[in-house]
């Protein structure tokens, strides 16, 4: 594995950590939590988001090896990709927050909800890379398109792995 290598797993590993500590805190009672501690919760899940963009975008930054004039095209449709996505990522906070306020007695017509809100989710998340393909295309060479969306699948799937393994299944 080269330096670039190394980093990025590096930073991945720093990057599941940091969702894992997010993880926790949100599941330290699976009781009905007051309001405060839902806030606090919700402050830890939205400061770990931030830290998790960062990392991503450090991550992008290391392992794309762009030129200066593709860095001119790239970033900027990298961070409108980046807005859409958030507003996906809010989505699926709002779902597991909702599978956790009903994980206790989760009823058939909360759990048909959460199964529509998640395959939505999914769709959107294609609808978005699908979206981008061809702006990305004009951007970049074909090869560093595959390049970024291989990263873009890897974060994403150590992410939604990480949120697998810390969330209990349904009873």
């Amino acid at each position: 594995m080269g330096r670039r290598g190394k980093v990025v797993l590096a930073v991945l590993c720093v990057l599941i950590l940091s969702v894992a500590g997010a993880r926790a805190l949100a599941q330290q009672s699976p009781s009905p939590q007051s309001a405060e501690a839902q806030a606090q919760a919700m402050e830890q899940i939205q400061l770990t988001r931030t830290a998790i963009d960062a990392e991503r975008q450090a991550i992008i930054t290391r392992a794309m090896d762009l030129t200066p004039e593709e860095m001119q095209r790239f970033w900027p449709l990298y961070r409108d990709y980046r807005l859409e996505a958030m507003k996906i990522g809010d989505r699926i906070v709002a779902l597991i927050s909702t599978y956790a306020e009903n994980y206790e007695n989760i009823t058939d017509p909360v759990a048909n909800q959460l199964l529509t809100e998640y395959v939505g989710i999914e769709k959107e998340r294609a609808r978005l890379k699908e979206e981008y393909l061809p702006k990305f295309k004009k951007a970049l060479p074909p090869r560093k398109v595959v390049r970024f969306y291989q990263l873009e699948n890897k974060l994403d799937i150590a992410i939604l792995n990480e949120m697998a393994e810390n969330i209990p299944l349904v009873r």
